[in-house]
């Protein structure tokens, strides 16, 4: 992670005030860190040792150490403040992309819903020549998917992207920033049809495109055991129950791909989770691939 200029700024103006109740400190003026890298008691202290202690210190500080010192400066500021509590707020500030700031259809989610579900023109439509009298291709995928190469290649490289606030994803479990998450830390994706040719992935074949990649399949990496479709209705809102199993194989190709994060909300693998879901689901599978739609009964992607 980066941490911008405007949080070097904020580190600056912190230190550079002192409060009368705080720790003693032995350095006196503000200063400036500098660095690339994640925010925390290790690389912080590391730094500010490199960057301020080692040249600046006196006999002033004859027994004090680097970290006893960063920890002094941050509790004479004014707000008092840690270093955990200003690494938490740095990570919870960073900018952030809202999930349908992607695809640009509306704000209230419904696109980005049915697409997880495994619906939306994005995963329905097939690239084919019969639509038009030229015989040009429509629904090609690499047009049709342009803003999610978008996303991936721009805002998604520097920005945190949101977690999408759906059935799929919900559950009783929160972080500690109070935002819902998954209980189990994880969530999934399954796709049972590979829409897009010549990206060695799938069996669809450009050289009869609107006949022979219609209904064709993704590289098979599961086995997929039965469906519980009373648990898929809470997602799909399709009402159902039972079990629907599949023995001997009989699914037929299936692909899936998961993802998991850390108990810590600072981590980097919580705090860019949204990324991470974006990627295997719109990103590498969808768009790179060609792998879309859902196993009936249950949504695309959820938890």
């Amino acid at each position: 992670m980066k941490i911008s200029t405007r949080a070097l700024a904020y580190i600056s103006i912190l230190t550079g005030t002192a409060s009368t109740a705080a720790a003693e400190k032995c350095l006196s003026g503000s200063f400036i860190l500098e660095y690339e890298g994640d925010c925390d008691r290790e690389t912080l202290v590391e730094v500010f040792n490199d960057q301020v202690f080692s040249g600046a210190k006196s006999s002033a500080c004859d027994g004090v150490t680097a970290e006893e010192e960063l920890d002094a400066q941050l509790a004479a500021a004014v707000p008092s403040t840690t270093i955990e509590e200003f690494c938490a707020n740095i990570y919870k500030n960073q900018p952030e992309v809202s999930f349908t700031d992607i695809l640009k259809k509306d704000d209230n989610m419904a696109y980005e819903e049915a697409f997880f579900l495994g619906h939306s023109s994005l995963q329905e439509e097939v690239e084919t020549t019969y639509e038009r009298e030229d015989r040009r291709a429509t629904s090609v995928l690499k047009e049709d998917g342009e803003l999610v190469r978008a996303h991936y290649q721009g805002s998604a490289q520097t920005k945190k992207t949101e977690w999408p606030k759906l059935p799929n994803f919900a559950s009783s479990g929160t972080d500690s920033n109070g935002e819902p998450t998954c209980t189990t830390n994880a969530a999934m994706c399954c796709w049972t049809k590979d829409r897009q040719a010549a990206d060695n992935n799938g069996n669809c074949n450009r050289n009869t495109y609107s006949r022979n990649c219609v209904d064709k399949d993704p590289g098979d990496n599961t086995n997929l055991c039965f469906v519980d479709m009373e648990r898929g209705a809470a997602a799909t809102g399709n009402s159902g129950e039972g079990l629907v199993a599949f023995p001997d194989d009989d699914e037929g190709a299936i692909h899936c791909h998961g993802l998991a994060w850390a108990n810590d909300v600072n981590d980097a693998s919580v705090r860019y989770k949204g990324n991470n879901l974006f990627f295997v689901s719109m990103y590498d599978h969808m768009y790179k691939r060609g792998y879309v739609e859902n196993v009936p009964g249950a949504p695309m992607c959820g938890w």
